[in-house]
């Protein structure tokens, strides 16, 4: 059995009365700090136009973490493809691989919130096949010398994306997985997964891995593959440590409060722009209150990946 191998989760929230330059300086600090206490490895996500995370370019700030630290891996958690030029990206990926020597994880993503595809005006609806297309043209610059693509969005003849990756055939995929049409997608791909717990309980991870289990069985794959995969499994929880649970929820209480309301304009904003309104039964009022916060919810985000067992 695989050990579990824990990382933490950078999303550079701005909470009230913080400087961004100095919220995104902090937490590359605690990137290095990540090492230097022994955990294995450092996420990073991908979100626009809101202060739920200043995380505005993985490349970037992957690049940055290759830079401060020398042992731990690094992961996307998730770059969202259909935001992103697939022969850039392929080679900012390569770049990075290189300096990190070759410690990059690169999860990705279609991205889930109307806001940031307006923004960058990117039709939602194209997300599905644009997202293919950028995996399909990511793939084919780190493997192969030159290439010719042809496709819906993208077009492109005899190009060359240099340098090439570290990790061969190229860095490791994963696929961010919110719904069961996702999973079973990234089971068919054979990628691993990459899940999040952020509310609700953690049994909900046991559908996800019986959903992703039971696609990989259909496709084919031998029990030693699918061994392997769910060894890879990555699991977001969010965390917060003190000598006793008391002191955890005074500690965290604030900061969790702030995060929940901050999720919650995060997905309301996408639910109101899709005219949807199941974000009332979630919260039904204006912001989250101390009564429901404890200190199982207090947290700081954090990855697990997983064995099978």
């Amino acid at each position: 059995m695989s050990r579990l191998r824990f990382g933490t989760f950078f999303f550079f929230q701005a909470a009230p009365g913080q400087r961004h330059e100095d919220i995104i300086r902090n937490e590359l600090t605690q990137v290095e700090w990540s090492e230097e206490l022994g955990f294995d490895e450092v996420w990073f996500t991908e979100h626009h136009f809101i202060d739920y995370g200043l995380s505005v370019d993985p490349a970037t700030l992957a690049a940055a973490a290759a830079s401060r630290t020398r042992r731990v891996r690094i992961g996307l958690a998730a770059a969202i493809l259909p935001f992103h030029h697939p022969l850039r990206l392929a080679e900012q990926m390569a770049l990075v691989d290189i300096l990190s020597d070759g410690r990059l994880d690169v999860g990705v993503g279609r991205g889930n919130r109307p806001a940031e595809f307006a923004g960058y005006r990117v039709p939602q609806q194209e997300s599905r096949e644009r997202f293919d297309e950028t995996v399909d043209v990511m793939q084919r610059g780190w493997t192969e010398e030159r290439f010719s693509y042809h496709g819906r969005f993208f077009s492109f003849d005899d190009v060359r994306v240099i340098p090439k990756p570290v990790q061969r055939p190229h860095p490791p995929l994963y696929q961010v997985c919110v719904t069961k049409d996702g999973i079973e997608n990234t089971a068919l791909r054979g990628w691993p997964m990459l899940n999040s717990v952020l509310f609700g309980p953690v049994d909900q991870l046991v559908t996800n891995r019986d959903t992703y289990v039971n696609t990989l069985d259909k496709a084919g794959r031998t029990p030693e593959e699918i061994a392997a995969l769910l060894a890879r499994w990555g699991v977001s929880r969010q965390i917060y440590v003190a000598d006793t649970d008391a002191k955890a929820l005074a500690e965290a209480k604030d900061a969790e409060l702030w995060y929940e309301d901050s999720f919650r304009r995060f997905v309301i904003g996408s639910a109101r722009s899709r005219g949807k309104r199941s974000w009332r039964r979630r919260w039904p009022s204006a912001r989250p209150t101390p009564s429901h916060v404890t200190s199982s919810t207090c947290a700081r985000s954090a990855w697990a990946r997983c064995s099978a067992g």
